[in-house]
């Protein structure tokens, strides 16, 4: 007689610290071992990364949670819990930082909608701990928290929320080098730059983010000394591994594995209001222009939002290295504009919204200035409200004329504007995959994890390359 399998999800958070460690990587090395001493567990799908709220001022260095499924007989579920604990509390004695609250949740069944509606909070908005102790007691006979209740259990289970409720998605081929994850890894990874530029340009129409040419610099290896190799993003698991093939790495590496993630499909993005826009929230908002843009001292711009229905404002700063600034500072009163980023707070502004994302409605096509001075031709002045003008020339008064109606010849486009390839963050939607389909429900492909036995890989020179310096 069959036994049957039993459905257990696995959630991971805050593993890593500032410059070491990784919950990829531990996820890796978890995913590894069960593979290896459960060989009838089986995976039905990808792995999920997901990347939480960026503005959160307590977040791990790159935001991210995993959660994995595996299907395997109820005999068995006490070895997968021994064997996920183990690979935590080794990966964390090994790492041994301060600021991590490591967060790991097993539950037992299917995923119930709470999750995906923490999933979406923590995402968007900020969690507050009542509310996840309350999503945490529905759910009770169901779900196990072995490490207790810290900050790190909020993306555990947000990123099982997730493993059900992802509309759209991407997928990342991540890699990972030899040796301890708290060791000291170098800042340079070992990839050659033109194997990139050539992999780029056969696979571009299944990839993103490989190389910037603007700038010269690789995409896809990531800064600090953290046991991440690279980062392959794109929208077919299959095309992901052609591309690492013909790249040439001249380091050791573990191993890697493709995740499912919710990259670079503005996920963050939900619609908000401009009075409803608070800290620590992401979202979009449509407003006009109020005033002329601010240049910040090195280039950033800011720019003040109204609404002509009500009193509400709201600012908005559109930062150098995104190349928004740009566009942003060509704006005017009365233009049209959706605005989309996080929300942070001011000391002497309230909330201003890191815009990550600009589109421009409508541009003003007129505006209003002083009416010249019938004498001498000179702009005239205000003498008050209600009082009329004067002219700062030649004296000359008057209570009779108006403002005169101007038309403006506009040097901008009516269109959406995204970041610079470089500066785009990993949740928000680059250039070169507008107009895209993201499916979420591509099948397992056999290959989606790989475990490296060789010191070096097969398509590696034996000679060391000039290593590449990482991107930031």
């Amino acid at each position: 007689m069959c036994e049957d399998l039993e459905n257990v999800h696995i959630g991971l958070d805050d593993i890593d610290t500032g410059s070491q460690g990784c919950t990829t990587h531990l996820t890796f090395r978890v995913l590894r071992s069960i593979i290896n001493q459960i060989p009838q567990a089986v995976f039905s799908d990808y792995p999920v990364l997901i990347r939480l709220n960026p503005t959160i001022p307590f977040k791990t260095r790159g935001n991210a949670a995993l959660s994995f499924a595996v299907k395997l007989r109820e005999r068995e579920a006490q070895s997968l819990r021994e064997i996920v604990l183990k690979e935590v509390t080794s990966y964390i004695a090994d790492v041994r930082g301060a600021g991590a609250e490591p967060g790991v949740a097993l539950l037992y069944g299917e995923v119930p909608e709470a999750l995906g509606r923490l999933y979406v909070k923590a995402l968007s908005d900020y969690v507050h701990r009542d509310y996840v102790l309350g999503v945490i007691k529905t759910l009770e006979g169901s779900l196990e928290v072995p490490l207790g209740y810290s900050r790190g259990l909020i993306g555990a289970l947000a990123a099982m929320g997730a493993s059900k409720h992802l509309r759209e998605c991407t997928y990342e081929l991540l890699s990972y080098r030899a040796g301890r994850a708290g060791g000291e890894h170098s800042v340079e990874r070992c990839v050659d730059g033109e194997s990139v530029k050539v992999m780029d340009e056969s696979l571009r129409s299944y990839t993103f983010l490989n190389y910037d040419y603007e700038s010269g610099e690789l995409l896809i290896t990531p800064s600090g000394p953290n046991p991440v190799l690279l980062g392959l993003r794109g929208e077919d698991p299959e095309a992901l591994v052609r591309a690492f093939n013909m790249l040439r790495v001249c380091e050791s590496y573990e191993g890697w594995v493709i995740y499912k993630t919710n990259q670079a499909v503005n996920a963050h993005h939900v619609e908000r209001c401009l009075e409803c826009f608070k800290p620590y929230q992401t979202g979009c908002v449509r407003a006009r222009v109020v005033g002329k843009p601010l240049v910040l001292p090195g280039g950033d711009v800011l720019v003040k939002l109204g609404d002509r229905d009500s009193e509400a404002r709201l600012w908005a700063v559109f930062f150098k290295e995104t190349g928004l600034n740009k566009v942003a500072g060509r704006l005017m009163t009365g233009d049209l504009i959706t605005v989309c980023g996080g929300g942070k707070y001011w000391e002497g502004r309230g909330v201003v919204v890191h815009s990550d994302f600009l589109e421009v409605l409508e541009l003003a096509s007129e505006t209003y200035v002083n009416p010249k001075c019938p004498v001498c031709g000179h702009r005239m002045k205000s003498s008050g409200r209600s009082k009329g003008w004067k002219c700062p020339k030649c004296g000359f008064k008057s209570t009779s004329l108006s403002k005169e109606v101007v038309k403006l010849a506009r040097d901008l486009e009516r269109r959406a504007y995204r970041p610079r390839d470089i500066a785009v963050k990993h949740l928000v939607m680059p250039e070169s995959r507008v107009g895209r389909v993201s499916d979420c429900s591509k099948p397992l492909i056999s290959k989606w994890i790989y475990f490296n036995s060789s010191p070096l890989p097969s398509q590696a020179p034996r000679e060391r390359l000039p290593p590449t310096q990482a991107s930031p």
